[in-house]
């Protein structure tokens, strides 16, 4: 890769902006994840250090070992979550998800159920996939959000809160197809 190229890149990593359903969690003990980029050059010995601050606050050199390549930049980096869509199977964007339930017009009710995010139209229910209840919860507080922002007055919000809530949800969902069992998941990993 030439320099250009890898400059021009470069850039478009500096002034993107965070996307709004990020991933918090990862791993196999599902730790936080912060993810950084950095820019790779030779190492020369007229270069400048690059300093990177820890989780505590201090500033560490940021450096390769070998000493033939340094480190001349870091930016923090955003890893978007995915949502799964089950009416086409596949994995979506938040946005992708926002520009679905934005066409809508009609009265909308908008509830979670374990890891689950149904938007329900008259008897037309759709489902979206999480991989947990914390993602849930967050993602249908940030739908919430942009949709009120949107000045959106057609949906109605509501968290699955007491079991027997939750009962007639399942009822319901089963009649229209869903697995019992998926339903009844908290987790998908």
């Amino acid at each position: 890769m030439k320099r250009t190229t890898a400059t021009e890149y470069w850039h478009e990593f500096k002034t993107e902006r965070k996307p709004p359903f990020v991933k918090l969690q990862g791993g196999k003990r599902k730790q936080e994840q912060i993810f950084e980029l950095g820019l790779v050059f030779p190492n020369k010995r007229w270069a400048t250090k690059t300093y990177v601050k820890d989780s505590l606050g201090r500033n560490i050199e940021a450096k390769i070992e070998g000493g033939l390549y340094r480190i001349k930049e870091m930016v923090p980096y955003w890893k978007e979550e995915l949502i799964y869509d089950f009416q086409t199977k596949k994995r979506i964007r938040y946005h992708e998800m926002v520009d679905q339930i934005s066409k809508i017009s009609e009265i909308a009710h908008i509830f979670t159920l374990n890891k689950n995010l149904f938007v329900q139209i008259e008897n037309d229910i759709k489902l979206f996939g999480n991989k947990n209840i914390a993602d849930s919860e967050r993602l249908f507080e940030l739908l919430k959000s942009d949709l009120l922002k949107q000045k959106r007055g057609n949906f109605l919000f509501v968290k699955d809160i007491t079991t027997h809530q939750r009962k007639l949800l399942y009822e319901m969902l089963e009649s229209k197809g869903y697995k019992r069992s998926e339903l009844f998941r908290h987790y998908s990993y």
